[in-house]
């Protein structure tokens, strides 16, 4: 255990302008499923919805990104001083893409691979939240240098290296709320029933650490 926190919260992120620019960018983008066979998904997650991913790099002018997520790419990069507090410096470029959870979705306890990732964030663009609806991000309290996740089938020593701290944080997906991450184990809790046609609806990605003989994502704005 360190005194790092394992998440850093912002709340009323996003002007109104720009929120309402994420949120209706989300109605028409190209969403498809992101389950079973890809990341930490597991057979029993559902199926959330992904969308295009847009990266741009650090330095970029805020001013001057465009595309459908480019008011959490812009405000993100105006909040250096807090990325700082939590997010290792080694990065070059920063990652968004839409994630969809309806009911009955979630993602399984995992670990961002700290080789590719220095942080995450994850900003949440839907207009109104229930308490009772789910959807919470989970952070697990326990050292790091684990497995990036359980295998697909067998989890089982995954499992025991979070129950043996069995502690942590929740963050409830409330609207306009930006989250940064660093290495904790993470997951997101199931949206229950009770969210009727109501989604989960987030822009999330990863600082990227430069690749050595790799250019990388390819930069889509700057």
């Amino acid at each position: 255990m360190t005194d790092q926190p394992l998440c850093v919260i912002l709340d009323d992120f996003l002007e109104i302008e720009g929120w309402e620019h994420v949120w209706s960018a989300l109605q028409f983008c190209d969403l498809h499923p992101v389950t079973r066979g890809a990341g930490a998904w597991k057979l029993d997650d559902g199926v959330p919805l992904g969308g295009e991913e847009l990266v741009v790099a650090q330095d970029a002018d805020p001013a001057g990104i465009e595309g459908d997520w480019a008011p959490v790419l812009a405000a993100l990069l105006d909040e250096q001083e807090a990325i700082a507090t939590l997010v290792a410096p080694e990065w070059d470029r920063v990652s968004a893409r839409p994630y969809v959870y309806p009911q009955g979705s979630a993602l399984s306890w995992h670990v961002d691979d700290s080789a590719l990732f220095a942080g995450a964030f994850v900003y949440y663009a839907h207009p109104h939240w229930n308490a009772h609806w789910g959807g919470e991000l989970a952070l697990a309290a326990a050292a790091a240098d684990w497995p990036i996740m359980g295998h697909r089938f067998a989890s089982e020593a995954f499992s025991d290296l979070l129950l043996e701290e069995g502690h942590g944080q929740f963050v409830a997906p409330k609207p306009n709320r930006l989250v940064l991450l660093s290495g904790a184990a993470h997951q997101v809790l199931p949206v229950r029933r009770a969210a009727g046609d109501h989604v989960r609806a987030s822009v999330s990605g990863f600082f990227l650490r430069p690749q050595e003989g790799s250019a990388g994502p390819v930069i889509l704005a700057e």
